[in-house]
């Protein structure tokens, strides 16, 4: 018996740690299968027989030497796939084959199953789930197409990495098959002779150029924002459309990506983000192994032509037909494809409506509808992952599979070139700084070199691509000399680097801005350069006129004044109530900063902030100066830094006439005033619009409402409350006030339960309030948003919801 080393299977199984996922009886029913012991019950004799099992050789050699030819073969084919697959192909491989489910002792209603599911019944399900049965296979998730849920109070994902239509088996398993050649095919395909060849290096370098342009612009966009729901935010989508302009259905390239791993969600959940690691490891792979991940990733791809079909079970039948591609020992019609789909797949995939039964309700088929997939899938994303080619001849589509479809990611497939033979050129320069590349010809190193350019237009054979100052920026930020794309577009043509497109890109690179960061430093102020420069004979750098920054290891002098830039701001900053402030201590750098130029003398030692237009102050100043004031700022210069800083509008300040009565709402809905009435400030207050105040005089004197000149002013403390009706509207409210650290008059009612006889209780308004509070922040409760906030009087926090808030005012 010939072992395969267990580091070469990429499977995640370890059949004694599933028991939570197995029913008891089916726990023990694979573990006497594995162990050949009688008598086990209950799960912890199951687990304990698995692992003596698999702790001794002998048992499972025992256990490979029983197995039914059907069982081997569809075991030796996961092996061969790295211990896990598409359960789909692993499915059309048996059919193909015409192997017989083993002859085993199970019901499909039985409790033998996984608990609470039973086995499919459309033809040839049985040949994966009487696996499952014994252990000899394990599903990624429950349910799957193979195993259906009849009363199961749980659905599980054991490998929440895997697609769940993918199957695994144990490598320590797996390690003690012989070695088996795979079963002739039983349904075999009409030859048809071709002189083409298929190129599969073409489109793989056509493919992984895509990919990289992909990469390229998501780097730039800085990420890709994606919405709660998971969707790819619409704005950043367009934004990455219009910067990647060669590439079309951007969208199912991002899903692509998303697969590969070359791009991921960042750990707060907000964008997607290149995953540099995961993409270097793919590029050093090379194209061709990019193929090779991408005939395992057909069958969990969405790709247009399912959408335009409608085959909700499409990504099914792919994985089908890669599986057959990857069995066709010669060239075939599209034709005989079809018929052998046909004989291979059930019948439940390819009807075209849902079938929201799970592949058994009895639907009528609509073979054109299957028909036309099949041939727009295999002239679409069949070809464009490079794992066929067609030809037309004599009227008919002849199929050609590549290498591609059976590439498997961990072999190193990049074509190796001769050292004897010269690589040829692989693009040509042009003088308009476009770059005409064949992706066929590209060696591993040009690859960094065509990040530094644009892609313009993707053809069949070529590609096109524009040195732009931006992408050439991007480049050298990304770790590319200037010297190797210079020299690497000039080794890499057919044609050389004209001298105004070598000049013109040494000027973009010596525009770029070039910092020197250093952290953790030491710096010395000096009163003056004279005395810093003296200091310079001890040791250090000078920076600027007074500073000096210390050597690593170089020492203070004692009784130096030390301001540390990795602890919170010193409170050196004294507020009166008029706005003005002293300073009480050493200002640091950033303080210093902050004040320069923005302030004014009020006083010996007494200072005032300098007023300036809305917006002219970033929108940090308030907290940054605050973190620096021994108190609370007052209120009203609080309020002055909001507008300065532009997050608190300025005053409205304009004439207005007003019209006061306590039944002011039905004046305002009386015919012959209401065309003179404006908005309402009020329950009893109203504006008057402008330029009608004397028609409205006229208006009511005609009513015998003849009106006096006296307006009383509101007594009660709610009469200034901003009133808004919208949650979301009052919810960005509260949170701009949070922001600018406002108290607030909040009017507002009680959340309080109310009982509901034999349905529990439920949530009303009740008793109304008005109070002052400190906001403090706003939650949800589910997709019921709360404000925290501390009553200033009694200092209790308070949760209310900001749907029952009837009123705001900033105090």
């Amino acid at each position: 018996m010939t072992a395969v080393g267990i580091t070469e299977l990429t499977s995640p199984l370890r059949l004694e740690q599933m028991a939570n996922v197995l029913g008891t009886s089916h726990f023990n029913r694979v573990a006497k299968r594995y162990s050949g012991e009688k008598g086990l019950n209950g799960k912890a004799a199951g687990r304990d027989a698995l692992i003596r099992t698999f702790a001794n050789p002998g048992r499972l050699d025992a256990l490979v030497a029983k197995l039914h030819p059907t069982e081997l073969q569809l075991l030796s084919e996961v092996r061969r796939q790295g211990g896990a697959m598409d359960g789909w192909a692993l499915y059309s491989f048996a059919r193909l084959r015409g192997l017989s489910t083993p002859p085993i002792k199970l019901d499909p209603y039985g409790p033998n199953l996984f608990e609470g599911y039973r086995g499919a019944e459309f033809a040839g399900a049985d040949l994966i789930w009487t696996l499952f049965a014994d252990g000899l296979l394990f599903p990624a998730a429950l349910p799957n197409p193979w195993v259906r849920d009849t009363y199961a109070y749980f659905q599980h994902r054991p490998f929440p990495d895997l697609p769940g239509s993918w199957v695994l088996a144990d490598p320590r398993l797996l390690a003690r098959l012989p070695e088996t050649k795979p079963a002739p095919l039983t349904v075999k395909p009409v030859k048809v002779d071709t002189a083409q060849v298929p190129n599969t290096t073409q489109a793989a370098a056509r493919l992984a150029l895509r990919l990289q342009e992909l990469l390229r612009g998501v780097r730039l966009l800085g990420g890709l924002g994606v919405t709660q729901a998971g969707t790819y935010n619409k704005a950043a989508l367009g934004k990455l459309s219009k910067l990647l302009p060669a590439l079309e259905n951007i969208g199912s390239w991002l899903v692509v990506a998303q697969q590969l791993g070359v791009l991921q969600l960042d750990a707060a959940g907000k964008q997607v983000e290149v995953n540099a690691a995961q993409a270097q490891a793919l590029a050093d792979a090379g194209p061709l192994s990019l193929l090779g991940h991408l005939a395992q990733m057909v069958g969990v791809l969405p790709r247009p032509e399912d959408q335009e079909h409608r085959l909700p079970h499409a990504g099914a039948l792919r994985s089908c037909l890669a599986a057959l591609l990857r069995d066709l020992p010669h060239p075939t019609t599209e034709a005989e494809l079809l018929r052998i789909m046909n004989v291979v797949t059930p019948v439940e995939l390819r009807l075209q409506q849902p079938d929201y039964g799970l592949m058994t309700s009895r639907q009528v088929t609509n073979p054109q509808a299957w028909a036309a997939w099949l041939g727009a899938t295999l002239r679409g994303t069949l070809t464009e992952f490079g794992l066929v080619s067609l030809e037309q001849r004599d009227g008919e589509a002849v199929v050609l599979p590549t290498v591609a479809v059976d590439a498997a990611p961990k072999q190193d497939m990049t074509p190796k070139t001769s050292p004897t033979v010269s690589a040829p050129p692989a693009w040509i320069l042009q003088p308009n700084f476009e770059l005409l590349v064949y992706p066929a010809q590209l060696a591993v190193h040009q690859w960094a070199v065509l990040q530094a350019a644009e892609a313009v237009r993707f053809d069949l054979q070529t590609a096109t691509y524009r040195l732009t100052r931006e992408s050439v920026y991007a480049a050298l930020e990304g770790g590319l000399s200037l010297a190797d794309l210079l020299g690497g577009l000039q080794a890499g043509s057919a044609t050389p680097l004209a001298a105004n497109m070598r000049s013109t890109i040494q000027d973009w690179a010596a525009r770029r801005e070039r910092l020197t960061v250093h952290q953790g430093v030491t710096l010395l102020e000096y009163p003056t350069r004279a005395e810093r420069d003296a200091a310079l004979g001890s040791g250090g750098t000078a920076v600027g006129d007074t500073l000096l920054m210390l050597a690593p290891g170089q020492k203070l002098r004692p009784g130096i004044p030390i301001l540390k830039y990795d602890q919170p701001p010193a409170k050196t900053l004294k507020f009166s109530a008029d706005g003005s402030f002293s300073v009480t201590g050493e200002q640091d750098f950033l303080t210093r900063q902050l004040l320069e130029g923005r302030i004014l003398t009020a006083g010996k030692d007494n200072y005032t902030l300098r007023p300036t237009l809305p917006g002219g102050l970033p929108t940090s100043f308030l907290s940054d100066l605050e973190a620096r004031s021994s108190s609370r700022l007052p209120g009203t210069l609080r309020l002055q830094l909001g507008v300065w800083s532009g997050s608190v509008p300025p005053p409205s300040v304009a004439p207005v006439t007003l019209i006061q009565h306590p039944q002011a709402q039905a004046l305002a809905q009386h015919p012959a005033l209401k065309e003179f009435i404006g908005l309402s400030l009020g329950p009893n207050l109203f504006t008057v619009k402008a330029g009608k105040e004397a028609a409205l005089e006229t208006a009511l004197s005609a009513l015998g409402l003849a009106p006096n000149r006296k307006i009383a002013a509101p007594q009660s403390a709610a009469s200034d409350l901003l009133i808004i009706t919208d949650t979301r509207k009052k919810r960005e409210f509260l949170e701009e006030a949070i922001r600018n650290g406002h108290n607030l008059l909040i009017q507002y009612q009680e959340e309080k339960l109310v009982g509901s006889g034999w349905y529990g209780s439920r949530v009303s308004a009740g008793k109304r309030r008005l109070e002052e509070f400190q906001p403090m922040r706003v939650d949800r409760d589910g997709s019921t948003p709360y404000l925290q906030a501390r009553e200033l009087k009694s200092g209790e926090e308070e949760r209310i919801r900001i749907q029952y808030i009837l009123g705001l005012a900033i105090r």
